[in-house]
């Protein structure tokens, strides 16, 4: 009887302690290259050295660190493009379905760019006081890797920023005024209801 228990003590011991040893190295290591490649927001040679620092990684504790350092560079990408995005937003809301005044040399120019991503443009002097007018669609876009938001000019509607004619373009503070700035040129427009 008393060997019995002792055996049966011996056994809930080994399977309490065994339960506890968790996943083994390569098992955590496995797991952080799967979460490694759900990061979308890395760049390609961010992911490659953090695949470099996993791999070299000699216990659990600095796998974890680095899936850490990793997440936290994703996550601030993330943040990154969310404000980006919300910049992009604020621009396009300013202009959209109002009228552009041209100032300066271009003082008697009108600019509408409407909600349908159409766009007219009136006034003397029109054709030197803004882009190309050769193309029927705007919209506002960003490249990936940038927060500055540009105005695109294209033929189809739905071009994103890889439209025909890309221009930087800065609303001021107190959104007021916008500047499309294309290279050493710029055209500055109040902005009125």
């Amino acid at each position: 009887m008393k060997k019995t228990s002792a055996f049966m003590a011996v056994v809930a011991c080994a399977a309490l302690a065994l339960s506890g040893c968790g996943n083994s190295v390569s098992d955590d290591r496995a797991q952080a290259y799967a979460s490694l490649s759900s990061m979308t927001n890395l760049e390609k040679d961010q992911v490659k050295d953090y695949k470099q620092r996993l791999t070299v990684a000699p216990d659990s504790a600095a796998i974890k660190s680095v899936l850490a350092d990793a997440k936290a560079a994703n996550d601030k990408v993330t943040s990154d493009n969310a404000e980006a995005d919300k910049g992009v937003k604020e621009v396009e809301a300013a202009i959209t379905g109002v009228k552009l005044v041209g100032t300066g040399d271009c003082a008697d120019v009108t600019l509408v760019l409407n909600a349908d991503k159409t766009w007219q443009i009136s006034g003397e002097n029109a054709d030197q006081c803004f882009l190309p007018q050769d193309q029927k669609y705007w919209t506002i876009a960003r490249y990936p890797d940038s927060g500055i938001p540009y105005f695109v000019q294209s033929d189809t509607k739905d071009s994103g920023i890889y439209g025909r004619t890309v221009s930087e373009i800065r609303l001021s503070e107190d959104k007021r005024t916008v500047k499309f700035v294309h290279g050493p040129e710029f055209y500055e427009f109040t902005i009125t209801k």
